[in-house]
């Protein structure tokens, strides 16, 4: 739909005391409410930039929609590339309108032949009918399929739709697009009430969103994802899930480096080292047959000194080496997760950096964890996407504890997401999931900050049901209570909102999606994680 204002922006101040400004939709809509049926759809696309409102607060469900902003919902919802469109357009349409590029593209395809008038203009601002908005989708969907099934519905199958849903208005309906109304009716996403059809009826906002949504959830069910399981930091319970992943990552090294010249992998100390009883996870990766990757682990602020360190890479690949070509692991491959470069001036020397490291890898895959790019500079996902196999984008972690945002909101991820996709194939990016918790204690005193435990948060979970929403526009869980201590707030990366960026993931076709880590993942996460799995 046309912005008619500017999204809800919200100020996010990083460590640095630099100040980002999100342009996503972050504030609910004051007139979309849980108990509405079409909750959930907006919000849905909202957080996929399908959709806006006609203010940061107002989404105005029961306004018309016009010709133009249908349009605009239905190539968006498409994913289509319409920055270049240029060529044949109704007449009355210039160049230079918001919608411009939409609407040729839909003309382009004869999906909206039937709504221009013999003088050759569409009228964009004229309100859309339903039967209009059905056609318009019946042909945009008859146009995704193959010629034998379109000939076949266009033959007979339409008028067998016709016969069997037998609407009281269907005499109302237009003859000479009556079977791409039909199929709109067929793949279920358009249907009548008590009513009849309601051809001549405008389409309200609401109903615009509940179209959209059931197109875009038909169009992803039946799409799977690799699962990626980050096995590290108390992860020996969720060992057994190994088995059903596409790819493990062992958490059990980082890069130590103290001073110039000189680098190494460690696997002995800290929380990033090889555990005892590692075996029996090796076993179950090799078993499974699938990949196995040492994840290297470095966040400290001297890492832009070793991006421009030759002698001090040279050794840590050595060591590097050493370690994935020991036959008593399983590696078939190494992650790299060095955070925290934030300056711009870092980003060339660390692709050097990778370019030089897959060189040396052979036949190993290489698989790069980045974070979004808001304000760590030092990541070009260009040259990023073109040296690594797989890029794991760690979508969460926005959290700002000041404004209490939480670490992962739908919309930042679609964000995150669709950066990504401007600069990366596809089928590289991983979405990167973290199972975590925000949470902030209010007293007389003033509001702390904490992460608390997994197995805390599900035993209030369970024990204290009240108090519990989703949080939208975050798709978060959301948990609210008193005690002792003070007014609690939380935030929690539970299975329904895991299931919502499964869904985002499928809606891109990414390649897939990662968890961190395996020890906090629960019983529920993993039924609906194991339900895309490819």
């Amino acid at each position: 739909m046309k912005r008619i204002a500017a999204l809800s922006l919200l100020l996010f101040v990083a460590m640095t005391g630099n100040a980002f400004a999100y342009d996503v939709q972050l504030k609910p809509f004051q007139d979309v409410k849980p108990a509405d049926w079409f909750y959930d759809n907006v919000y849905s696309l909202a957080a996929l930039d399908i959709i806006n409102g006609e203010s940061a607060a107002m989404f105005n469900p029961d306004g018309v929609l016009s010709r133009e902003a249908f349009v605009k919902l239905a190539v968006a919802s498409l994913r289509a590339d319409v920055s270049k469109i240029s060529g044949p357009a109704p007449t009355d349409l210039s160049a230079g309108r918001w919608s411009y590029p939409y609407i040729a593209y839909a003309a382009q395809r004869q999906w909206i032949d039937f709504m221009t008038d013999a003088s050759g203009k569409f009228h964009p601002e004229q309100p859309i009918t339903r039967e209009e908005v059905a056609a318009l989708l019946g042909k945009m969907l008859l146009n995704l399929q193959e010629e034998p099934i379109r000939g076949l519905w266009m033959q007979s199958g339409w008028a067998n739709e016709k016969a069997a849903k037998q609407f009281k208005d269907g005499a109302q309906f237009t003859e000479a697009i009556a079977p791409y109304m039909y199929y709109a009716v067929n793949r279920g996403i358009m249907e009548g009430d008590e009513r009849g059809f309601r051809p001549g009826d405008p389409l309200s906002r609401k109903e615009a969103a509940a179209l959209i949504y059931r197109y875009v959830d038909q169009e992803t069910a039946g799409r799977a994802l690799k699962v990626t399981g980050f096995y590290a930091i108390r992860s020996y319970q969720a060992v057994n899930r190994i088995s059903s992943l596409s790819n493990v990552i062992f958490g059990w090294s980082h890069l130590q480096y103290d001073a110039a010249g000189t680098a190494s992998l460690q696997t002995g100390t800290t929380e990033y080292r090889v555990p005892e009883g590692w075996e029996q996870a090796a076993e179950a990766a090799k078993t499974a047959n699938i990949g196995s990757e040492l994840m290297v682990y470095y966040g400290s602020g001297n890492l832009r000194d070793f991006v421009k360190d030759n002698a001090a890479q040279a050794a840590f690949v050595d060591s590097l080496l050493q370690t994935l070509d020991n036959p008593r692991y399983p590696f078939t491959g190494v992650c790299i997760d060095f955070e925290g470069l934030k300056e711009e001036t870092s980003a060339a020397d660390y692709a050097d950096f990778l370019s030089g490291l897959k060189a040396k890898l052979g036949n190993l895959s290489l698989t790069v964890a980045v974070p979004p790019t808001y304000y760590y500079k030092g990541y070009d996902l260009n040259q990023i996407g073109g040296i690594a196999d797989t890029v794991i984008l760690m979508a969460y972690d926005f959290t700002d504890q000041g404004s209490k945002l939480p670490s992962a909101p739908l919309p930042l991820v679609n964000d995150t997401v669709r950066q990504a996709l401007a600069a990366i194939p596809q089928e590289k990016i991983v979405l990167g999931i973290s199972k975590q918790a925000n949470q902030w204690i209010t007293t007389q005193e003033g509001t702390s900050y904490y992460k608390p435990d997994i197995d805390a948060v599900e035993r209030r979970m369970a024990s204290q049901p009240d108090g519990q929403t989703l949080s939208l526009p975050y798709h978060l869980k959301k948990i609210e209570f008193q005690d002792d201590r003070g007014s609690h707030l939380m935030y929690y990366e539970d299975s329904e909102s895991i299931a919502k960026k499964l869904w985002l993931a499928k809606y891109y076709g990414l390649k897939g999606i990662s968890v961190w880590h395996m020890g906090n993942v629960t019983a529920a996460d993993w039924d609906v994680i194991g339900a895309v799995a490819k």
